[in-house]
């Protein structure tokens, strides 16, 4: 049964008066559902829909900013709760049920779900929406996919008085340098919330994918963990913190991919620190404020709002005319105005940020499916060699 035909089925049930004919309705509702996948998406119409026993079945998700439950509505005389929404053609938007205003499920019904910082969300996905994720690699006949290395590092840092993880990302290397002549000069990726990158974002496969398919030259990735404790006051225009990743981290990741022959560019253009929520705050803060190391910065939902947005100050964006900016943003319950005010901001400035924004929320699962464009937009800026 198609999606048109299940919205007719569930017009009748709603407005059958008759019990008889509303009880065989819902066991032909039911029928219907068996093989099933929700929600039921018809156009820009989704319909949710929720089977169990219960008093009260809510949803809530992005596009409530994950605070106001919305009530669905039971379907007399069965034991089906609904609610329709609408949401533009291009959507991919998570969300949960709220079941008697305390268990908060998953969609049982529906394949799509998103793992988050804080477990997994059943996602809505329509019909214009378009997978750039590159986290399935194409085949390509006479290339094997080859992953990149992870090297786990410990560092001691005196600028943070304490120990942190850095996750060194070194691509395969399909060729290596004729002997006796100079390698080549690897571009530079930093990226923040280096754990969750990996293990959220999944964005070092992402990387072996576009490599594989020569999207990109091949890069060296480094991923910066934070004390997750002290993120907040770590990510927010920290002195400290970007002493740590210049003078520290780096230097110590660089020496290990130097160590197994990779050599690293060290024009700034080919050096690009980037980072989601308080991590897209802290990438810009770091190439404005240290533009010879990062010329290029790329920002994912970036809080722009902290401090009241201190960030657009002078004295923080003194250099913005010296990166180039990569921007990206979810247009529901996301960090859209001030992206694009950054966006304005530069722009006076007389650079061209690479912008892009997506129907989507403040979630991982909006910047995993960002990230391969991202770096892509930053690879086309490199010179020709």
């Amino acid at each position: 049964m198609i999606a048109h035909d299940i919205e007719i089925l569930l017009h009748k049930l709603l407005t059958e008066k008759r019990l008889a004919r509303r009880m065989a309705l819902a066991r032909a509702l039911g029928a219907a559902m068996k093989n099933r996948t929700t929600p039921i998406v018809q156009g820009q119409k989704a319909i949710f829909l929720w089977e169990g026993v219960a008093k009260h079945a809510n949803i809530i998700g992005d596009w409530t900013h994950w605070r106001q439950q919305i009530p669905m509505k039971r379907i007399r005389c069965t034991s089906w709760f609904y609610h329709v929404e609408e949401f533009p053609a291009d959507a991919r938007l998570q969300y949960k049920f709220v079941i008697d205003g305390t268990a908060w499920e998953n969609d049982t019904r529906n394949p799509h779900a998103s793992q988050e910082g804080f477990g997994t969300n059943s996602e809505v996905i329509m019909p214009a929406y378009k997978d750039e994720s590159w986290l399935k690699p194409v085949l390509i006949q006479g290339k094997p996919l080859q992953h990149g290395t992870i090297v786990k590092l410990t560092i001691e840092s005196t600028a943070l008085a304490d120990s942190r993880e850095v996750m060194l990302y070194l691509p395969h290397q399909y060729t290596l340098p004729d002997e006796g002549s100079p390698p080549s000069a690897y571009p530079l990726l930093v990226m923040h919330d280096g754990a969750e990158s990996l293990s959220l974002g999944q964005f070092h496969h992402i990387l072996d994918h576009l490599i594989h398919a020569d999207l990109i030259k091949p890069c060296v990735a480094v991923f910066i963990a934070p004390n997750l404790p002290k993120r907040n006051e770590e990510y927010t225009l920290n002195p400290a913190y970007l002493q740590f990743c210049t003078e520290e981290a780096l230097p110590k990741a660089l020496e290990e991919a130097t160590k197994r022959g990779y050599a690293l560019s060290d024009k700034p253009l080919e050096r690009c620190v980037g980072g989601a929520s308080l991590g897209g705050l802290l990438s810009t803060y770091m190439a404005f404020h240290s533009p010879e190391q990062f010329g290029v910065f790329f920002a994912q939902s970036p809080a722009y709002w902290w401090g009241k947005g201190v960030i657009f100050e002078e004295k923080n964006m003194k250099n913005a005319a010296s990166v180039r900016a990569i921007l990206q943003t979810g247009t529901v319950a996301d960090a859209h105005a001030l992206t694009v005010r950054m966006k304005h901001e530069l722009e006076k400035r007389g650079v061209q940020p690479h912008y892009r924004e997506y129907t989507q929320g403040h979630t991982w699962g909006n910047w995993r499916s960002g990230f391969a464009r991202g770096i892509m937009d930053w690879q086309e800026t490199l010179p020709t060699p």
